[in-house]
């Protein structure tokens, strides 16, 4: 099916007008990597294995086709995206997968859009993570809130004095059960919300953002069917070759009447991170870590890597990654880790 999805968005954009296709840019991003890993949490592979393997399950290769198209009604623009995440190592059973996929108007305003595509919490966590994208250092197996979301409707403003962007989204929950009764069901129109505030001035760059009553569980502070969440990031670039970011979160479970009652779980989270390039070098590290109320474990990350950039489009990579939860027992293991090392290839287009 998500096969004939693709060829279908392919073969629509090849009956495009001339000037609409002149319109669409094709891109795209191949990473694969060799990796050795022995996964006592159960991260990625099966615990307590030590294997070398090819793999690209985390490494977000993509291929995607965006644009805009002027509508004549003043500066205002419909634009698009159609983003499916690849598989070219063959180890999944789809070739393709729904990444950011839109549609939305763009003008004076601001940017109105709906679809599917990363929740504002999500985004300005990106800022801060070095390893985003990037085999298993990144932050979605420290915390949660890595979101890409289904049926969102999004506002963002235009730059207000030339400083602050404000970003509103809902979703309706479409006769899900009820996060807060599960005798009942969410038919609203914003049964998920989120908001977010971004400042950015030259090499600076703060933000906040809330997510609220959005499905699903901690990492494991206790079982929940939602959570809300409040996540601020900072990063700033000096002299165009040092990078610091710093991300803090908290995460609290919801009490759903007549079922699961997780308002008592909630998780912390911190990430501090640093790069600096050198030439074709570029030198990373992050250190972060997640603690759970109710259940005392803690969850740490460190993750280390070199990028050499061999041409514009072409990036090798050597990295290690090394995860471990203390106060939890896995597979009959007290504080189980997880240890990542790996070369890998990404190619940009």
């Amino acid at each position: 099916m998500k096969k004939n999805l693709v060829a279908v968005a392919m073969g629509s954009l090849m009956v495009l007008p001339g000037a609409a296709l002149a319109d669409v840019k094709v891109y795209g991003r191949f990473n694969v990597g060799l990796d050795g890993q022995k996964d006592e949490i159960g991260l990625d592979s099966k615990e307590g294995s030590t294997t070398w393997r090819l793999q690209d399950q985390n490494n977000s290769s993509r291929l995607g086709f965006k644009g805009s198209h002027d509508i004549g009604m003043g500066d205002m623009s419909v634009i698009y995206q159609l983003e499916y995440g690849t598989n070219p190592d063959g180890s999944e059973s789809d070739e393709f997968s729904e990444r950011n996929i839109f549609m939305g108007l763009q003008g004076a305003f601001g940017t109105a859009k709906v679809g599917k595509f990363d929740t504002p919490v999500k985004e300005i966590g990106s800022k801060a993570d070095q390893f985003n994208d990037e085999s298993i250092g990144d932050i979605t197996n420290l915390m949660v809130g890595e979101t890409r979301a289904n049926n969102m409707i999004q506002y963002n403003t235009p730059k207000l004095g030339n400083l602050v962007t404000l970003t509103a989204a809902v979703a309706p929950g479409e006769g899900r059960e009820a996060l807060d009764n599960a005798n009942d069901e969410d038919n609203g129109v914003a049964d998920t919300y989120y908001a977010s505030a971004e400042l950015e001035q030259g090499p600076f760059y703060a933000a906040v953002a809330y997510a609220g009553d959005q499905a699903g569980s901690l990492k494991f502070d206790g079982s929940t069917v939602g959570v809300d969440i409040l996540r601020a990031t900072v990063a700033v670039e000096l002299m165009e070759a040092l990078e610091i970011g710093a991300l803090y979160q908290q995460a609290k479970g919801i009490d759903q009447d007549n079922g699961v009652q997780g308002g008592d779980a909630e998780e912390t989270s911190w990430l501090g991170s640093i790069a600096y390039s050198y030439e074709a070098f570029k030198f990373k590290v992050q250190y972060g870590q997640t603690s759970g109320d109710q259940t005392d474990i803690d969850r740490t990350e460190l993750a280390v890597g070199i990028d050499y950039k061999l041409s514009k489009a072409l990036t090798a990579q050597a990295y290690y990654v090394t995860y471990e939860d203390e106060g939890r027992t896995v597979g009959g293991i007290d504080d189980p880790q997880t240890d990542s090392y790996g070369l890998g290839l990404v190619f940009k287009f």
